[in-house]
């Protein structure tokens, strides 16, 4: 008969082998969500879409940490994580905006600018997976901003637009800013290695007053977080052309 050593031991083991099962499961979870949010969007229940589609960015930003932290990452978990992403980041968001904005005004161009978006996400995705990014920031609008900034803007506005030709071209230009966001070489901040303490005492205020305002009213706190994020990649941009193109002021900072 084993004694018990051996037999925790053996469970131990065990449970080391199978340990690419968590991080898996919490991939089909993000999975799952994009999914729902896609049966939610076509069945005009919208803000329980983007409800989803925040769920599933939650889950997309633990299943890394949770696979580095049990040291189970492996080649089939990227590629899984990655399709994952496609459905939860590209097709959930997409099939939403056509029921929520499209499908009343603009049927066939809307199918046609949601499928721009969908293209765009994939391809970000795709480049991501063939090139060797920094984690501490991104090359192009991540998907899950996209998605997120999405959300946001139907979790604001939970009933579907009116057929309005002014609200129908606006939002195009939204879309067509974000799908362009994610195939650009704009540099973008990645959220899961920020550390607040690195944070200089007006930033850790302007987060605290965005907190502060999510627990308020969440509809109109996460617009400004999702926006406030996909424009920080902008912003960026702009400073470090002002810098290129005026660098005497960076040596005189130097000095």
């Amino acid at each position: 008969m084993k004694s018990p050593k051996i037999i925790r031991a053996e469970f131990k083991e065990r449970l080391y082998r199978r340990r690419f099962i968590l991080p898996n499961a919490v991939t089909v979870g993000a999975l799952f969500c994009g999914f729902l949010a896609c049966i939610y969007g076509a069945t005009g229940q919208f803000q329980k879409a983007a409800i989803a589609i925040g769920i599933a960015i939650v889950l997309d930003g633990l299943d890394g940490r949770v696979a580095r932290r049990l040291n189970a990452t492996s080649k089939f978990g990227l590629e899984f994580d990655s399709l994952a992403d496609v459905i939860s980041f590209g097709v959930a968001p997409a099939v939403l905006s056509y029921f929520w904005c499209y499908r009343a005004l603009a049927d066939q161009f809307g199918v046609f600018l949601v499928f721009l978006f969908l293209l765009a996400a994939a391809g970000r995705l795709a480049r991501f997976n063939v090139s060797a990014e920094e984690l501490k920031s991104f090359n192009g609008l991540p998907t899950p901003g996209a998605a997120g900034a999405v959300a946001a803007l139907v979790n604001f506005w939970p009933e579907a637009l009116s057929p309005s030709l002014v609200i129908t071209t606006l939002y195009s230009v939204f879309m067509l800013g974000l799908a362009f966001l994610m195939v650009s070489r704009v540099q973008f901040f990645s959220i899961k290695l920020i550390r607040v303490s690195s944070f200089t005492l007006r930033t850790q205020l302007a987060i605290g007053a965005l907190i502060g305002l999510i627990w308020y009213d969440h509809q109109v706190g996460l617009v400004v977080l999702a926006l406030a994020y996909v424009s920080s990649g902008l912003v960026g941009e702009v400073n470090k052309r002002k810098r290129k193109q005026d660098p005497g002021s960076v040596s005189s900072l130097s000095a």
